[in-house]
């Protein structure tokens, strides 16, 4: 009977032996642990945060029309698996889910569609990101404040999604169109730039001052903002306006303003300036001049015309 339960007891009596072995060995350093997987990649983004990107993405979700637009020209579109409700372009952009507005998306949504990489902007609210980040979603801020930062966030969207090719690609092709544009303005006299007003909004006259995208363009395609010397937007009146006496006025048009070119136009008064004398008044589309995107090349080079 002893010999029957040794034999039954001895495998027990072993297997247990190792196991305080293979223990004690591992916390002291005998045996080293498998090492953990490394992350795809590790990055601070322009919200001063540093994210982890654990994999690849393969669900990606855009929370500014902006940040659309660079995943679809690095050829990125069928990863995207939510849009806001004003990401209008490329045209793809229609048949993707949306997930709110741009300044208020909705979080039930976003979780409902299972990302793994939401790629925000500083126009988001923080407390959203925040939320997002507490439930473990990878979140990366884009936040760029000129052309340039432009360019190097395209850089950045390519290497978080394994598309560096594509975006080296891109940037060179934007740099080279930049370049072309300054080879022919940059070295204007101050006298040869015209005077340029831009409108955003009429009535009250809106307009861009400087630390703004437009007044970048405007600066790079040769010509002078006569709000330059105001930060951020101001609201300019029209004798100020006549006074600066613009050569050029540029108005910005969307769906949301169908009336504005009609209401610049229409204004007696500004029939004083130069622009109007000279029937130099022009529209671009407000979304290439406003979107921290692959287009605001094409904004800078219909400036320069």
């Amino acid at each position: 009977m002893k010999g029957k339960h040794l034999k039954i007891l001895l495998p027990v009596i072993v297997g247990t032996v190792v196991a305080c072995i293979l223990v004690w060995a591992i916390f002291t350093n005998r045996i080293p642990l498998l090492p953990e997987k490394k992350p795809w990649l590790t990055i601070t983004d322009d919200l001063g945060r540093e994210v982890t990107i654990a994999k690849q993405p393969e669900r990606i979700i855009s929370l500014a029309p902006a940040n659309t637009e660079i995943l679809f020209a690095l050829g990125l579109g069928e990863k995207v698996v939510g849009v806001t409700n004003i990401c209008n372009y490329p045209s793809q952009t229609k048949e993707k889910e949306k997930i709110g507005d741009y300044d208020n998306p909705n979080l039930e949504k976003i979780i409902e569609l299972e990302p793994d990489l939401i790629l925000a902007s500083h126009g988001n609210p923080r407390e959203l990101i925040d939320q997002l980040e507490e439930l473990n979603y990878t979140v990366v801020g884009l936040k760029p404040n000129n052309i340039d930062h432009i360019i190097s966030s395209i850089t950045t969207v390519g290497k978080i999604t394994g598309k560096v090719k594509e975006s080296a690609r891109l940037t060179e092709e934007m740099e080279k169109r930049v370049e072309a544009v300054l080879s022919r303005t940059s070295s204007l006299a101050e006298n040869d730039r015209p005077r340029v007003l831009y409108v955003v909004w009429y009535k009250p006259l809106w307009t861009a001052g400087s630390g703004t995208f437009i007044d970048e363009l405007i600066q790079k395609a040769g010509g002078i903002n006569i709000a330059g010397d105001i930060a951020g937007w101001p609201q300019m009146n029209l004798e100020t306006v006549i006074e600066k006496n613009p050569q050029v006025i540029i108005i910005g048009y969307s769906e949301d303003q169908p009336k504005l070119i009609q209401a610049v136009r229409n204004e007696s008064t500004l029939d004083q300036t130069d622009a109007f004398k000279n029937n130099q008044i022009h529209t671009i589309d407000t979304d290439i001049v406003s979107r921290t995107g692959p287009r605001i090349v094409d904004a800078l080079e219909e400036m320069a015309k």
